[in-house]
């Protein structure tokens, strides 16, 4: 059985021996920069992924972070020479297999790569659904009784008949208003029941945002648009793009992708949509279920790097949510 590894480099001399130092069952891929690596991964996945922390364009953290939420079979070893307990405790959140610290022989460098070639990926097992509660057996309806031909008899007849029609009735606005609502509430960062605004007071610091971000990453607009793909905000210009028809696909797309969100009890998850063509680059992110963000990129002009997009963007996601979080 052959195996594929990726290795990211940088400046670390012993990862750059790897493909003279491994078997030949073992494909071995050298890439200089986490960006590259990104594309590949998205076109081949290997089954593992080593990269040096201090790498040209990201740290191997960021890298990192990024390859988790493709939710790729990849099994991410990441390597910092120099020992950092911060870092390290952040890598193991992140669920890499193996972070590594410090002067690492080579002889152990093969063995944790061996280990991770021969371990199973990791799925997420999702939760087992509760058993419905057994509906309670229907109460025998009384028997009956006797019609009177009396007055009294049909009075109390009628009264029944109008009693049977207001129980089979739809409840009344006035009824529903009695109603203990049942409104779902939004979990974004921690915070139970928050709501994500967009007001005219609002509108200065979201720009602000978004312009930086435009400052960054150099696309040719960036749009802020509700689920329905109407524009909020724009920084840049849409010109010869068809928007109209672009953002209410984009939102369809992202309407499937909330589902699935909250099929699998996600409150707080990343959607992200990657176009890459040859005169344009499209990514739209989804914020919070409510909003999407999305950037074009003409590829004549500008040129993306999915490493810089993916970090560069999530922190201004995490501005943007805390603008429309304030009242």
């Amino acid at each position: 059985m052959s195996y594929r590894v990726l290795a990211i480099a940088g400046t670390n001399d012993v990862l750059r021996t790897l493909p003279e130092q491994l078997e030949q069952t073992i494909e071995v891929k050298l890439l200089e920069n986490a960006n590259d690596a990104l594309w590949d991964v998205r076109e081949s996945p290997p089954d593992v992924l080593i990269a040096d922390m201090n790498l040209p364009d990201m740290n191997g953290q960021d890298l990192a972070e990024i390859l988790v939420n493709f939710d790729l079979p990849t099994r991410v070893i990441i390597w910092s020479q120099s020992p950092d307990a911060a870092i390290q405790q952040e890598a193991e959140r992140g669920g890499h297999f193996r972070f590594l610290q410090g002067a690492v022989s080579l002889e152990t460098l093969l063995g944790v790569i061996h280990e991770a070639l021969v371990e199973e990926p990791r799925v997420r097992e999702p939760e087992p659904e509760p058993e419905p509660e057994p509906e309670p057996e229907p109460e025998p309806e009384p028997e009956p009784k006797p019609e009177a031909r009396s007055s009294a008899g049909n009075r109390s007849s009628y009264r029944s008949r109008l009693t049977s029609r207001a129980r089979s009735r739809p409840p009344s606005h006035t009824d529903r208003s009695h109603q203990q609502p049942t409104a779902e509430t939004i979990d974004i960062h921690g915070l139970h029941g928050g709501t994500l605004v967009v007001n005219a007071d609002k509108l200065s610091p979201i720009r602000s945002v978004m312009s930086q971000l435009s400052q960054e990453l150099g696309p040719q607009c960036i749009l802020l648009t509700d689920r329905a793909g109407m524009v909020l905000v724009e920084v840049g210009t849409t010109e010869n793009l068809p928007t109209i028809i672009l953002l209410p696909l984009l939102s369809t797309s992202f309407s499937t992708a909330g589902e699935v969100a909250r099929q699998l009890g996600e409150t707080d998850a990343t959607t992200l949509y990657i176009h890459e063509g040859v005169n344009y680059d499209v990514y739209c992110f989804d914020i919070a279920q409510r909003f999407l963000l999305v950037l074009v990129f003409n590829k004549k002009v500008a040129s993306s790097k999915i490493g810089a997009v993916w970090v560069n963007t999530k922190r201004a996601i995490r501005e943007l949510q805390d603008v429309l979080r304030e009242r």
